[in-house]
This record gives C-alpha cells, sequence and structure tokens, in this order.
C-alpha cells in the first residue's frame, strides 16, 4: 500500500472526529451566549450554562487530537444522548426543537459514522 492510500482512509477516520469536536464548539458557542443574555438577572443559570460549557471542551480536545480514541467517543454520545434528553425535557415547540436538538444529533450521526468506519466495512 503506497503513502497515498493509505493517507485517504486516515482523512476520512478523522473527519467526523473533528466534525464532532467542531459541533461542540457550537455547543459551547451557543451555551456561552446564552449564559450571557441571562448574566445581568439570572447568576445561577449563568453558572449552570457556563458550567454546560464546560462538559464538551474535554471530549472535543481528545476527539481532536486522537480521533480514534474510543473513551472520548462513547463519552461525547452518553453526552449527546443525556443532552437530548434535558432539551426535550425543556419542551420546545416549533423551530426551537430543531434547534436545541441540533448539536447532539448531528453529533449522534458523527459517532455512527466513526463506528461504522470502524467496524462496519473495509
Amino acid at each position: 500500500m503506497t503513502a497515498v492510500e493509505h493517507a485517504a482512509p486516515v482523512r476520512a477516520r478523522v473527519l467526523p472526529a473533528r466534525l464532532a469536536a467542531l459541533t461542540g464548539v457550537a455547543g459551547i458557542a451557543v451555551h456561552l451566549i446564552l449564559a450571557g443574555s441571562h448574566a445581568g438577572h439570572a447568576p445561577a443559570i449563568l453558572a449552570a450554562l457556563g458550567a454546560l460549557a464546560l462538559v464538551c471542551v474535554p471530549c472535543g480536545v481528545s476527539l481532536w487530537r486522537s480521533p480514534g480514541d474510543r473513551a472520548s467517543w462513547l463519552t461525547m454520545l452518553a453526552l449527546s444522548g443525556i443532552m437530548m434528553l434535558l432539551h426535550l425535557g425543556m419542551n420546545p415547540q416549533g423551530p426551537m426543537l430543531a434547534v436545541v436538538l441540533a448539536v447532539p444529533a448531528v453529533q449522534a450521526v458523527l459517532g455512527a459514522v466513526a463506528f461504522l468506519q470502524r467496524y462496519g466495512y473495509r
């Protein structure tokens, strides 16, 4: 196998992890923007949203640096599932439903792609 033939599968496996990490950054940004909107009148919400933003950092960094790290993928998928349940518990309506489920749904799909790339086909 030449270096070019070997590089294509490696890049294909790196892409879902990098996209999952970038999606996590988007989630962090949304939580921080929401925290900023509550800064003046709801310090508890500000603190909670800040903490939720920090939850995404370790997995995102790990997936960016080590795309095949199984523990990071499993943690990210577990957190995505929890995030979906928490967001659905807020009973969003209409377009807000799509907005609050966007990050965890995209991360779940990327996790499935990574799993299939690793174990499903060759």
